[in-house]
């Protein structure tokens, strides 16, 4: 089995999740990460047993439909029945990990169980696995990726992301729920890697925080959540922008989830990033589309679904990042319409931004003034876990022209003020200055109340 090295004699885990415990310990050079596996010798050897008998046993007729999903269940069931009641309460993790080793990816398994791993990378075939943590930040690992995991990777790529990779493919992105942990795996092999191999596994909704745990966190003020939420509701535009690794997904995920329940949202996106709130009683309709790297003009494609969206009546549009000249083209057409909700944009600051929508997106100046309000995200540290909001601004009119008015920005504390009075923001919807501030004061004693 390709389980992971035992513990080494004297290190105490820094936390578990059966069957793994993880190690993190800090070193000259920075953050180092290891994982082992803590089963008894005796164990190992019915678990070998278990994945010989499954991989000769799958018959491929049960994996219908077929999905990466289904066949993990079938692998697990089958298992389960040959380990049967010797494993005690732990039969369904066990039988978990037989089904992943069965198809090369217990390792995947391993980093997927820890809710701490933000991000994971592989630079090369011989280069040792990376990653980010949580708490942490940047870690370094002794993990090197077999050629059998490597080869079980691209097969299930190919086999699940419903494209095909060879030479003239040789870049898949697809989304894979493993262990419950949903992870957008991107891969690229030669010729455009030039390593030869080159791989990218991020968790999407990260830890799934809310708004007010946010709050908590010093991520953003208690103050500056409400604003953004009322704004939301009140029929405004929210952007948050950002670099990669950032929170802006985290940030909108946490937005969302405040606003009004009985709202009509719409999502449209390559990856489904959002949460699921249909089972809480909101109004929720999600189109998933092509990824960006399939190219324009896809029978799916995010710019055509964003055009469509008015014919769905959204009160909300909720959209994953936009990414080229045809997705910002979209986008600033169906604000034109009267579309509003929220969307990322990757940009360091809101400044660059705008520059990147008029001078490489050749979107109009005028345009801009349909943005609303964006929101700016950070990183203190640039390998450290802190993600927080940086900025508030609001795109207004001064002369005729679009301006960038900060409304919230951080002091040499690094705490999130307030710098503009009320009276210089205009509300969304028509409201008065006076009705809106109410409107924020509400939100604020709410989320006050959960925090």
């Amino acid at each position: 089995m390709e389980l992971l090295d035992p513990p080494r004699a004297g290190d105490a885990a820094s936390y578990s999740h059966y069957p793994f415990s993880y190690f993190l310990s800090k070193g000259d050079t920075g953050w180092r990460y290891s994982v082992a596996c803590d089963l008894p010798d005796v164990a190992v050897v019915r678990l070998r047993e278990a994945v010989q008998a499954v991989s000769d046993g799958l018959d491929p007729a049960l994996v219908e439909p077929l999905s990466f999903s289904r066949l993990i269940d079938i692998l697990s069931q089958m298992a389960s029945g040959r380990l049967g009641g010797a494993e005690g309460t732990r039969l369904k993790e066990l039988g978990e990990l037989v089904s992943y080793e069965a198809i090369g990816l217990s390792r995947f398994l391993a980093l997927a169980k820890d809710d701490f791993v933000t991000e994971f990378y592989v630079d090369s075939d011989s280069s040792p696995l990376y990653l980010d943590h949580a708490e942490v930040g940047r870690c370094e690992t002794a993990i090197m990726l077999t050629e059998r995991e490597r080869k079980a990777l691209e097969t299930h790529m190919d086999t699940f992301s419903g494209y095909t990779l060879d030479y003239a493919t040789p870049s898949l992105k697809n989304d894979l729920d493993v262990a419950g942990a949903r992870l957008r795996v991107s891969l690229d092999l030669e010729p455009l890697s030039v390593n030869r191999f080159s791989l990218d596994v991020r968790r999407l909704s990260v830890m799934s925080l809310t708004l007010p745990e946010l709050i908590r966190m010093g991520a953003i003020s208690g103050e500056a959540a409400a604003f953004l939420v009322a704004w939301l509701e009140e029929g405004g535009n929210i952007t948050i922008v950002g670099e990669t690794g950032t929170g802006k997904t985290t940030l909108m995920n946490a937005i969302d989830e405040q606003v009004n329940p009985r709202l009509r949202r719409v999502y449209i996106e390559d990856a489904v990033e959002t949460k699921n709130l249909l089972e809480r009683g909101y109004h929720q309709v999600k189109i998933k589309v092509d990824p960006f790297e399939r190219g324009a003009g896809q029978s799916h494609s995010k710019e055509l679904e964003i055009v469509k969206v008015l014919h769905r009546s959204p009160d909300l549009v909720v959209l994953s990042e936009i990414q080229s000249e045809e997705h910002s083209r979209a986008f600033f057409h169906a604000l034109s319409a009267g579309v509003r909700g929220m969307q990322t944009f990757h940009a360091t600051t809101v400044e660059q931004a705008v520059r990147r929508w008029t001078n490489v997106h050749k979107v109009p100046r005028q345009g801009l003034l349909d943005l609303g309000v964006l929101v700016q995200m950070g990183r203190p540290e640039r390998l450290g876990p802190t993600r927080q909001v940086s900025r508030v601004c609001a795109m207004v009119s001064e002369g005729g022209e679009p301006r960038i008015r900060d409304v919230y920005m951080r002091d040499r504390g690094s705490k999130l003020q307030r710098v503009a009075d009320w009276d210089r923001i205009e509300p969304p919807g028509g409201r008065s200055v006076g009705a809106f501030v109410e409107r924020i004061q509400e939100a604020e004693k709410k989320m006050a109340r959960e925090t």
